[in-house]
């Protein structure tokens, strides 16, 4: 099960997120980093890119993965140029990350100074109604219907998002209606995965699954 390590600070850019792996003490620098865009439609229909930047040991036993901003596309310059261009985001996919953060993509063309370029999200949601929402996924071991990123048996998961809702594919989670446990059962778990959280209403939880189509 991946631990979710909600941060408060706004990451734009491939350097931001290099620099949240090196500040894991856990992370040794052995590992390939490559970006994975995921997508989510919006109520508009629009589709927007859920970056993100995953780093894979060698052995398989742990992956870092670090989130940015829903987007649509990137500012970038093209290696050995000076000038900035706009990049869409899904050309990025399954790019190489090095050390230095250039960016290799998959054709071969090389962009430094990686910048995401923020969308909004049309969703007015709470820190506690997202605590909520992917301790219920957690619980009902939903992860891989659910999140964005590559998930693997047996690895270790660090995750740190930029937004809460970057790991998350929202038009997959009315697939859960049905399936979600006792509210009981929901607050134990909080309880037990969170316990600084101040324990939510039974009310509250059904607002927050309702609020995301989940009952």
């Amino acid at each position: 099960m991946p631990h979710l390590e909600l941060e408060p600070e706004k990451r734009r850019s491939i350097a931001d997120a290099l620099d949240v792996l090196h500040r894991s003490a856990t992370f040794d620098g052995g590992h390939t980093v490559k970006l994975r865009i995921g997508s989510l439609r919006l109520p508009s229909q629009d589709i927007v890119g859920l970056p993100a930047v995953v780093a894979e040991s060698a052995v398989g036993e742990t992956t870092f993965i670090v989130s940015l901003p829903a987007c649509k596309k990137v500012r970038a310059r093209r290696h050995g140029r000076d000038d900035l261009e706009e990049f869409d985001i899904f050309q990025l996919d399954g790019a190489t990350v090095c050390g230095s953060g250039i960016v290799e993509l998959v054709d071969g063309r090389r962009l430094r100074a990686v910048e995401v370029v923020p969308v909004l999200l049309p969703y007015n949601v709470t820190d506690l109604d997202w605590r909520i929402l992917h301790h219920t996924i957690a619980m009902m071991k939903a992860e891989q219907e659910c999140y964005t990123y590559p998930m693997q048996e047996g690895c270790t998961y660090s995750i740190h998002f930029a937004q809460p809702s970057d790991a998350l594919d929202c038009s997959k989670l009315p697939a859960l209606r049905g399936k979600v446990p006792p509210r009981k059962e929901i607050l134990r778990y909080i309880a037990k995965q969170d316990p600084a959280l101040k324990p939510p209403s039974r009310q509250k939880i059904d607002d927050t699954l309702h609020k995301f189509g989940i009952l």
